[in-house]
């Protein structure tokens, strides 16, 4: 019997792709101008590139009879983590790979057709069949190497915006009768420990949007809002004529050099600033520095984006999250069940869960936990 030719279980992979796409869009197909299907049509595309450049590297031959994490993978091979963590979710989205307990492993059908030692293997029939990509993707194997030039990373201009006052300012304005913002109150003082809050922790919170927007819920709070002392320095001169001025603490820090916190805090506030720490690993230790500083019965809360496997346009997701991932920029949405597990570990449990709309492949998770041990 003849073996089974892979470009032909890559196609199915593709149909597979269009028809996850088709579950669940009702009225939501083209309402950001590109229908998930048009999309998911020419994301599919790249998939023989993205296969083939994952057998060269050696990720399939690195996980024959393992399960690794996105960050054992990348040191076994030595490329860049934040892309290696950005493309293998793609694998998992064409079912090369396998996700569970922050580890990935081989599929049956990528365990018998893509690893070098399997007598099955169709790798000479994947090789000669190299199909050209322009564009970005073109860029994915310099970019797992790291050896994508300066000017095309735009490192320096990902990491400034942050810290530009105009844009802070801009983006004060935008947030501050958004949709997000009326999502992220809500949810919070919906919480049944919430009026009991008076020390709250914003994590990260730039020039303090979102702790001004959850102080006009509650009246006896305090925020603390750490972020970098320049951005701090932001945030004093254009939020000072803000009614909750008075009531909110701004404290310089850098998260990378691991800088104090402080404690006895009863709400700990985190948005969009995790991506770059979404392993399970990384996520316990941020957590375990999160249940030091709260009071015991205090609440985590995270609002953050996720990824819904089946959902409209998952595939096309994973992809944009790869090539984002080309700029140094962190993949952009963390698993709820890995959130869940490593919030476990760190000592919380008892979870409250709000997604902005579960019929998209990219919801905003609105996420709280109670912390119920010391670590």
């Amino acid at each position: 019997m003849r073996k089974a030719n892979l470009l032909l279980v890559i196609t199915i992979m593709i149909l597979n792709v269009n028809v996850f796409a088709q579950e669940g869009r009702g009225h939501n197909e083209g309402r950001k101008g590109l229908s998930s299907l048009i999309s998911d049509l020419m994301n599919s595309g790249y998939i023989p590139l993205i296969v083939n450049t994952s057998s060269e590297i050696g990720i399939f031959e690195v996980l024959n009879g393992k399960s690794l994490t996105a960050k054992e993978i990348s040191d076994n091979l030595k490329t860049k983590e934040e892309v290696t963590d950005g493309l293998l979710p793609v694998l998992k989205a064409i079912k090369l790979l396998e996700f569970s307990d922050g580890k990935y492993s081989l599929t049956t059908e990528a365990a018998t057709y893509l690893v070098k030692s399997s007598p099955k293997n169709q790798l000479d029939r994947l090789n000669d069949n190299t199909i050209t990509v322009e564009g970005p993707m073109a860029n994915l194997k310099a970019a797992l190497l790291g050896e994508l030039k300066r000017a095309e990373t735009n490192s320096s201009a990902s990491s400034s915006q942050w810290q530009d006052k105009e844009r802070l300012v801009a983006m004060k304005k935008r947030m501050s009768e958004s949709e997000q913002m009326k999502n992220i109150t809500s949810f919070i003082s919906s919480l049944p420990e919430f009026p009991q809050c008076r020390k709250m922790m914003d994590f990260a919170g730039s020039i303090g949007y979102y702790a001004m927007g959850i102080l006009d819920k509650n009246p006896n709070l305090k925020a603390h809002v750490y972020d970098l002392p320049e951005v701090c320095d932001i945030a004093i001169e254009v939020q000072k004529e803000e009614k909750n001025f008075d009531r909110v603490t701004f404290h310089g820090f850098d998260m990378r050099k691991n800088d104090p916190i402080g404690d006895g805090y009863d709400l700990f506030f985190v948005s969009n600033a995790l991506y770059g720490q979404r392993s399970k690993e990384k996520l316990v230790e941020f957590f375990r520095k999160a249940n030091k500083s709260l009071v015991m019965g205090g609440v985590l809360a995270s609002n953050h984006w996720t990824t819904l496997a089946g959902s409209e346009a998952y595939f096309s997701a994973t992809v944009s999250d790869l090539m984002s991932s080309f700029h140094g920029r962190p993949v952009h949405s963390i698993d709820e069940t890995i959130l869940k597990e490593a919030l476990k570990e760190a000592g919380f449990d008892n979870f409250s869960t709000q997604l902005s709309d579960p019929n998209i492949a990219k919801p905003v998770l609105l996420l709280a936990a109670r912390k119920v041990r010391e670590i």
